[in-house]
Order: C-alpha cells, then structure tokens, then sequence
C-alpha cells in the first residue's frame, strides 16, 4: 500500500502500463493517495461505450476500485 502522505511526482509509462481509461499510459503519476496511476494523455475518460475495462461492469465516473497500472494478463 503506498504512502498518501507522500507527494506524487511523475515519470515515463513503460510498456504495458494502463491508464484509468484503459488505453496504453505515456506517463505515470507516482506515489499519491491511490499509488501510481497511469496516464494516456487525453483528457477524455476514453471510451465510455462498453464495460469498464478493469472490472467488467459498467462504466464508473472515477476510477474504477479495480484499476491496476499492469493489469495481469491471461493466456
């Protein structure tokens, strides 16, 4: 669990990592209240069609408790 008392910095998004809105990240905002937490760089809420790319349900107004900036991949 991170730390909210520690201010949030910023850094590069690698490869895999998500937004909230479920598109590939371009930065990641580091530590703050939730951990880090990806960003696409668009400030649309992506897509609102369909079911939240997280959780599967649909659509939240903020971001969805089953956010993971790597969300784990299934074969």
């Amino acid at each position: 669990m991170s730390d909210p008392t520690r201010s949030p910095g910023q850094r590069p998004a690698e490869p895999g990592e998500c937004c909230t809105c479920g598109r590939p990240a371009v930065l990641v905002f580091t530590g703050g209240a939730y951990g880090d937490t990806g960003y696409c760089g668009l400030p649309d809420g992506g897509e609102r069609s369909g079911p939240c790319p997280f959780c599967g349900h649909d659509r939240h107004e903020g971001r969805c408790p089953a956010y993971r900036l790597r969300p784990e991949v299934t074969r």
